[in-house]
């Protein structure tokens, strides 16, 4: 592979997968890459993983522990977008989650040029990715919970969801449309309400404020779908109760102690991808194709990457030496008796000459010999 040119180089990728790491390790690891400054920066926090994008400038001191850069760090977000770095290959939401944290980002102006075209890009990939999604293959985490969960629980059992965000609004649709009442928990009984008149058929219910026996009642299985802060699902809540639990929460929801006791009773979020007899979305011989095209499109991203810093590049060179020659021709003007036609003559000579001078550095540039700031470095041009 060549070698990586200035321009790719700036891109950099600092990234932590959970799906081995302690509740405590994760919310330590998503603080201390919010704190982390860029030129250009997105921070995607999802169910596995916390992944800061940045563009940097140049002496801007980079770790190197959990850091990729240039096309490595390109590929990164491709792969991320595509979801295949999910528990689940392609699954639904990750793109979703994408989406919704990148323009989060353009709205608050972290974003740039660099990051906005690189996000179009990987997410225009990511949907590419979801359209070969294989019939009947479970879409999302959610999904694949819900058939997990659904396939334990008797006819018509009752079951309490935690949580009004997109996963469990998937889950509570799931189990419904199969003959389950739900008990909708959240803390905005307006969200909640929303919630269960979407829902098919009947008998659900609404409760409000955090889990507690009430919300519990003679539910077979419990959905968790939150950020808690702490588990709220505890071996003094459930007493000697052991229901079918899916947390889809991160951090788990469900305290460890009890999560070891529950065995085969749990179901978590980093458990999903392993979960035998499920479908793979994609067909093997349709990832494979689709992750040499995401090559394809990392190395699509650099060529216009180069191309543009080269066209920066370019335009700062001759923007400078215009100005010179604009100045010169003003002092020449006011020095001088030179006449109009004579001023002119003398301005299409000096443009002539810069323009033979130029030509070769500007062929140079745009092949990625240069960047805009290695010239202005070379030339003692002021940003």
């Amino acid at each position: 592979m060549p070698p990586e040119s200035p321009a790719i180089d700036h891109i950099c990728v600092r990234f932590a997968t959970f799906r081995d790491q302690p509740a405590p390790q994760r919310a330590r690891i998503a603080a201390e890459l919010a704190a982390i400054p860029g030129d250009e920066r997105v921070l995607l926090d999802t169910c596995h993983r916390v992944e800061l994008v940045t563009v940097h400038r140049d002496g801007m001191p980079i770790p190197t522990e959990g850091v990729v850069r240039g096309r490595d760090a390109v590929r990164r977000v491709f792969e991320v977008v595509a979801g295949f770095d999910s528990a689940v290959v392609a699954e639904e939401q990750l793109l979703g989650q994408v989406r919704t944290t990148y323009e989060a980002a353009l709205a608050a102006g972290s974003t740039g040029p660099v990051l906005n075209e690189l996000f179009r890009r990987a997410l225009r990939f990511g949907r590419r990715v979801r359209t070969h999604a294989r019939p009947g293959s479970d879409r999302s985490l959610a999904d694949r919970g819900a058939t997990w969960l659904a396939e334990r629980l008797s006819e018509s059992a009752r079951v309490t969801v935690v949580g009004t965000g997109e996963m469990g609004r998937l889950v509570a649709g799931r189990l419904a449309s199969a003959g389950h009442p739900l008990t909708i928990v959240s803390g905005s009984g307006e969200r909640a309400g929303r919630l269960v008149e979407a829902l098919p058929r009947g008998g659900h219910r609404v409760a409000v404020g955090a889990l507690g026996h009430a919300a519990l009642g003679d539910a077979e299985a419990i959905v968790v779908a939150i950020r808690p802060r702490e588990p709220v699902v505890t071996a003094e809540l459930l007493g000697f109760d052991r229901p079918w639990i899916l947390d889809l929460s991160t951090p788990s929801a469900v305290e460890p102690p009890l999560a070891e006791s529950l065995g085969e009773r749990l179901l978590s979020v980093d458990a999903l991808g392993t979960l035998p007899g499920a479908m793979p979305i994609l067909a093997e011989a349709a990832e494979r194709r689709l992750r040499a095209e995401l090559e394809t499109e990392v190395e699509r991203f650099a060529t216009w990457l180069e191309g543009r810093h080269g066209a920066d590049a370019v335009t700062v060179l001759h923007s400078e030496a215009d100005a010179v020659r604009r100045r010169h021709l003003e002092r020449l003007r006011r020095r001088t008796l030179l006449d109009a036609d004579q001023l002119a003559a003398v301005d299409a000579a000096a443009a002539a000459m810069l323009g033979e001078l130029l030509h070769g550095p500007t062929v140079e540039i745009r092949r990625g010999g240069a960047d805009a700031q290695l010239v202005r470095r070379l030339f003692g041009i002021e940003a």
